[in-house]
């Protein structure tokens, strides 16, 4: 039997991976998201996300595809025919990603979740409209915690923004150079005063 090439791009997270098997790309749940996942889908938010066209479907699949001991679920997302990144974007786009992620962090938060991460890199644009790709990105809240991901929020969204709004739209291409996010300290330096 054939077993899925993990895609070289999704290496970081130790709660899943994507992989291609046959011509489709899935996504690996393993065992250390097991509850984070179960609560996603059991506390509604999953559901809600779709139906208000937030995050990109998915279907869950019982067989794992992979050769990887950690697996717990497998997932088919709805495919994408096309993606862009971050630094091809306009300024609208950045500002559209920005607000789902928003918009995403305070519907997670009524049902007991928090995005742990807020790069750019998870949103996809569908028709038009930008979509949250990482089914892997919630986790669960804890209301005696900061947000995990607001440094990286302002870093990769605010950041950018503000360079486009107050020096030059073209400064959102260095996205490409920073892919972490702008760093405050040079963000403040470019930044008039």
């Amino acid at each position: 039997m054939t077993v899925g090439k993990k895609h070289p791009a999704s290496y970081r997270d130790p709660a899943g991976f994507i992989f291609e098997y046959g011509d489709k790309f899935y996504r690996q749940v393993n065992q250390s998201y097991a509850a984070h996942y179960d609560l996603l889908k059991n506390s509604g938010l999953y559901e809600q996300l779709v139906k208000e066209k937030k995050i990109i479907a998915h279907t869950e699949i019982d067989q794992c595809l992979t050769d990887n001991t950690e697996w717990y679920k497998t997932l088919l997302p709805e495919q994408l025919s096309f993606i862009s990144y971050p630094y091809e974007w306009c300024f609208s786009q950045w500002k559209d990603a920005a607000l789902l992620t928003l918009s995403i962090v305070k519907t997670s938060v009524l049902h007991g979740m928090i995005l742990k991460d807020a790069t750019p890199f998870n949103i996809q644009f569908v028709k038009g409209s930008p979509v949250l790709i990482d089914t892997l990105s919630f986790e669960t809240y804890d209301a005696a915690k900061p947000w995990i991901a607001y440094r990286q929020f302002v870093e990769c969204f605010i950041a950018p923004l503000l360079l486009a709004r107050y020096q030059t739209p073209e400064l959102l291409k260095s996205f490409q150079v920073f892919p972490e996010g702008i760093p405050l300290k040079i963000l403040t330096k470019l930044l008039p005063l």
